[in-house]
């Protein structure tokens, strides 16, 4: 019997909509109704879920990492502490003794007595959407809390000594205008000692409030560049494209997706992934109903390399049997480049350069035929 060790659940509630935010999210207009209807869309999801392993010859294990993310989870208080924790319970679904629960919190969006009830139930990890320390540049974010808010967030999650990652976004609107200095508000933020971060690079379409002020790719890769040489300085590992942590504090439940393994999920367009078949699936928004693809061999070949390269699992040169040769040659053109290095064991790895051309790195694997 195959094992789902891994579950993300997706909280969809938002007290505001930021314009640049692609998630699928929603403001509540009746906080009772609008939670009640996310509590049976769960239900009924579970037991399609069930329906979904059953056909396949899964069952669920303890599990290992649980990541409650949104939305805004932090938004769902004790109603919502009450009923994971029931529905955990009579489905079944045991916590591992070691087990990764983290929790997304935004500043402003969070009450010190219902945090201290999610931790009675096993949250040990937090997530701080904080995107940037620049007030001017939150506002254009279009973010209702305050930089005061932010900065009482980070102070009461240090002072607590939590497990924590905070989220800064790069390539912001008005970037250049404000010449805003990313560097600066990262020196603010490690004085809370957060154990990770995530650094993601703004994407949106064309159609974006302010897509006329959005930086160059030049100042983006800039950007980019100084804040990951400038936070492996600080002793956090570039363990993954977007992804900063102190060691042993990577986040065990998005290695998962690097590492292709599999992961449960839950919740209004989360999506899931039964790694053994090669099945992905993703919830609709408005039912507990789920589209589901199956790769192919090739497909789930190439997303393996891809996912690999993309974090500090790396390539192991010799598992490419009589193209390791070509990919050596490769390997070695990179490293010249200071895109790559390879280990003594053969294993190769991208350098932060690398992982932001990433996609080109791609097609030189496919250009000398090495994935199809």
């Amino acid at each position: 019997m195959k094992k789902i060790e891994s579950l993300y659940l997706h909280f969809p509630f938002c007290t505001h909509l930021c314009n640049y935010c692609d998630f699928y999210k929603k403001v509540p207009q009746n906080k009772s109704q609008d939670f009640d209807s996310f509590h049976q869309y769960l239900q009924g999801a579970f037991k399609e879920h069930e329906r979904l392993m059953k056909e396949n010859g899964y069952s669920w294990a303890p599990l290992k990492t649980l990541y409650l993310g949104g939305g805004t989870p932090s938004l769902w208080g004790m109603e919502g502490k009450v009923f994971l924790e029931n529905f955990l319970s009579s489905n079944n679904l045991l916590l591992a003794p070691d087990c990764e629960f983290t929790m997304e919190v935004n500043p402003g969006a969070w009450e010190e007595s219902i945090l201290n009830e999610w931790e009675s139930i096993g949250v040990n990890r937090y997530s701080l959407g904080i995107q940037s320390l620049d007030g001017t540049i939150s506002k254009h974010l279009d973010r209702v809390h305050s930089i005061g808010d932010v900065f009482d967030t980070l102070e009461f999650f240090s002072k607590k000594k939590a497990n924590f990652s905070v989220d800064f976004m790069l390539g912001l609107p008005f970037s250049k205008e404000l010449n805003r200095d990313v560097k600066s508000e990262l020196e603010r933020a490690l004085k809370y000692s957060p154990t990770h971060f995530s650094v993601y690079i703004l994407t949106v379409k064309d159609n974006y409030t302010h897509y006329s002020k959005l930086p160059s790719e030049e100042w983006i890769e800039k950007e980019y560049l100084e804040v990951a040489e400038f936070l492996k300085e600080k002793g956090y590992l570039h363990y993954e494209v977007s992804n900063f942590s102190l060691p042993h504090h990577e986040s065990q439940h998005n290695l998962r997706y690097w590492k292709s393994n599999t992961v449960g999920a839950l919740g209004p367009s989360a999506t899931g992934f039964l790694s053994e078949e090669k099945l992905r699936y993703k919830w609709k928004p408005n039912s507990p109903v789920m589209d589901i693809e199956k790769l192919t061999e090739s497909e789930f070949h190439l997303e393996k390399i891809y996912m690999s390269l993309r974090s500090s699992i790396g390539l192991d040169i010799s598992s490419f049997g009589e193209n390791s040769i070509s990919l050596e040659s490769i390997a070695e053109s990179w490293e010249q480049k200071g895109l790559a290095v390879v280990d003594q064991r053969q294993h190769l790895f991208l350098t932060s350069h690398g992982y932001l051309i990433l996609d080109s790195l791609m097609n030189d694997l496919f250009n000398l035929k090495l994935i199809k």
